[in-house]
């Protein structure tokens, strides 16, 4: 797209400023299930979203086709936009940052990973996984590469360009034991394929799915309660959703009015870094505005709320660079996560708990979760801790809590901590007590 075109254009027909945000990118996916290929995709996917003011009224329009007719119709988008705004609110266009931390995040390796030997790698996968453990009844493998690249622009000549690739295996088992059906999902995904390990996903998939044959429920009550690091990834998910401005504004979040004040145990730091190396990285957002890594919520307290540059002139504080297109409009978004480890492993960890619950799954957490009050209650599974030592497996049990109580009540965290294909990278953590339903 002739970029230039486009402001010299949106000038003419009278828009005052403006702003041009192009997204590229090409995947290519393979996906096998009981050695055949369930699925071969290669797309190149575009979109352009153009935003500006006209008449003292802001408009916006966003489309997946790019050739010679979209400039005009772009110019022509903002425009009706603009005059069917009947709040008659305007915004103005960020000039830029100070600084901004770029990094080289693509990998041209990437790139070059032929599906045909990706083909054969997920079912020499499957062939390994079988003769490791015949109770394997289905076996389900994919790949995907992905390059892409988003391109910012504004009509005070602000240009910037964030190029990325990575690359993502998962593998999904199902295995039989009698009546018992159990399945296992585990992944390698990043930015250097020379650093993949397929043959730990494949036994860490195997390990998982056997450990979890011959669970019961457990009799109900209040357990000292470890939460594997990708579960309590899902529920720390809810609280970073909830330190949003928006939500805070809006008093839609159990965080509002809690800034700068303790939520959680002086053992737990969020940070949102964006700026890591990882599939995630950005070091920009959808406004403009440099993105910069910083703690949420540092030793339990509240250290800040997540801003576009509307939620903050609401507040009188500086945008935090969490501006992300959502619905048609500019909401809040984040980049990579981490709940920060200690140096202590899981046995040193869970060597003092005498009776507890080892959660290592939870189910419907999306509508078992209440997040305007942080209440929550969903099915679970994992083990039994006894005297120190993970026991018989447990299936068919609940999880119920409040994310501020749980976060209060933390008393320890490993040093295992794993990045999620969410965007989350958490370790294992030991909270006090917790509700579990069983029997």
């Amino acid at each position: 797209m002739n970029v230039k075109k486009f402001f010299e254009l949106a000038k003419e027909r009278g828009i005052t400023a403006s702003q041009l945000v192009i997204n590229r990118s090409k995947c290519s996916s393979i996906e096998t299930f009981n050695h055949a290929i369930e699925n071969y995709s290669i797309a190149d996917n575009q979109s352009a979203v153009a935003s500006g003011l006209f008449e003292g009224r802001y408009g916006s329009v966003r489309t997946d086709r790019i050739d010679q007719k979209t400039i005009p119709w772009l110019v022509d988008g903002i425009i009706k936009a603009a005059k069917a705004n009947e709040s008659g609110s305007g915004t103005d266009f960020f000039p830029g940052s100070p600084k901004y931390r770029k990094k080289n995040i693509y990998n041209k390796s990437i790139d070059s990973i032929a599906l045909d030997d990706v083909l054969k790698n997920l079912y020499q996968l499957e062939e390994g996984a079988r003769a490791k453990e015949p109770r394997i009844t289905d076996f389900n493998a994919s790949f995907e590469k992905v390059s892409s690249s988003s391109e910012f622009y504004n009509s005070h000549g602000l240009k910037l360009v964030n190029k990325k690739s990575s690359y993502y295996y998962v593998v999904a088992l199902y295995a039989r034991n009698g009546e018992e059906l159990r399945n296992s999902d585990q992944f390698d995904f990043g930015i250097d394929p020379s650093k993949m390990n397929l043959a730990k996903m494949i036994d860490e998939a195997i390990k998982d799915v056997r450990s979890q044959f011959g669970g019961v429920p457990c009799e109900s009550g209040k357990y000292p309660t470890v939460i594997k690091n990708d579960v309590f990834a899902s529920l720390i998910d809810y609280v970073v959703s909830a330190a949003s401005s928006e939500q805070v504004q809006k008093k839609s979040s159990f965080l509002a009015g809690k800034l700068g004040t303790k939520v959680g145990s002086s053992k737990l730091t969020v940070s949102e870094r964006p700026l890591e190396k990882t599939p995630f990285f950005s070091y920009f957002d959808v406004e403009g505005v440099a993105r910069y890594n910083k703690n949420i919520i540092k030793n339990g307290r509240l250290e800040t709320y997540l801003y576009n540059r509307d939620t903050a002139k609401k507040d009188g504080v500086e945008s935090t660079g969490n501006a992300e297109f959502s619905g048609g409009k500019i909401g809040i978004g984040y980049g990579t996560i981490f709940v920060k480890p200690s140096k202590k492993g899981f046995e040193e960890m869970i060597a003092p708990i005498k009776k507890g619950v080892y959660i290592t799954s939870i189910q419907g957490l999306g509508t078992g979760m209440n997040s305007i009050n942080g209440d929550f209650s969903c099915q679970a599974s994992g083990f039994m801790i006894r005297d120190g030592k993970t026991c018989e497996p447990l299936t068919l049990i609940t999880l119920s809590g409040s994310l501020l109580k749980m976060m209060e009540d933390i008393k320890d965290i490993d040093s295992n901590a794993v990045l999620g294909l969410d965007g989350i990278s958490s370790p294992d953590v030991y909270v006090r007590s917790m509700s579990i339903g069983g029997k």
